[in-house]
């Protein structure tokens, strides 16, 4: 469940995004990526349960999708989970940037002594 515990800030807005992480969590990349996967998981697992379900009821005279909504929703889901890898491997990137930059400046003060 989102976060909704009222700010003890009485200036603070009353509307503040949904988070899944407490308020008090500071803001980070893991943080987001954490709550990016979160919603498109939870919405992919959702959005495929109902393109199963939509299968199973073609029997019927009326299907639960037309074909080109299905198609849409579809597209919806691979669209988010490239997204999401996307997101992902930006971070991973950066972090891995970030450690081999300290190694080197490690290995250069090392090198270059006190």
């Amino acid at each position: 469940m989102p976060d909704a515990s009222p700010s003890a800030d009485p200036a603070a807005p009353l509307f503040r995004p949904c988070s899944w992480h407490r308020h008090d969590v500071p803001p980070s990349h893991q943080k987001a990526l954490a709550e990016y996967t979160h919603d498109v998981g939870n919405g992919l697992a959702a959005l495929l349960a109902l393109l199963e379900f939509h299968e199973s009821q073609e029997l019927d005279d009326a299907p639960l999708l037309a074909a080109v909504d299905k198609g849409a929703l579809l597209r919806l889901a691979i669209a988010s989970s490239k997204l999401l890898g996307c997101y992902a491997y930006v971070q991973i990137s950066k972090a891995n940037r970030a450690q081999r930059k300290a190694i080197v400046t490690e290995r250069r003060d090392e090198e270059n002594g006190p």
